[in-house]
């Protein structure tokens, strides 16, 4: 596993039909694999301390939904 956040990144990624997931879906596979506990603090702690994270609210809101976390 590689850990990328750029656009460049997924460009190349894409090229070599290499799967590419984000934080949020990072977030969801630990919070199945019980590494946390809330997504929803999580996300949260991304918004406040993630300098240049931006989710949407529908997205978040989506997210808690999938997740039953709402």
């Amino acid at each position: 596993m590689l850990l990328l956040d750029e656009a460049e990144a997924r460009r190349v990624a894409g090229l070599y039909d290499l799967p590419v997931t984000g934080i949020i879906g990072l977030l969801i596979q630990a919070k199945r694999e019980g590494l946390v506990a809330s997504l929803a603090e999580e996300m949260n702690r991304l918004r406040e301390q993630g300098g240049n994270f931006r989710i949407h609210d529908a997205l978040y809101r989506r997210v808690l939904e999938m997740e039953k976390e709402e």
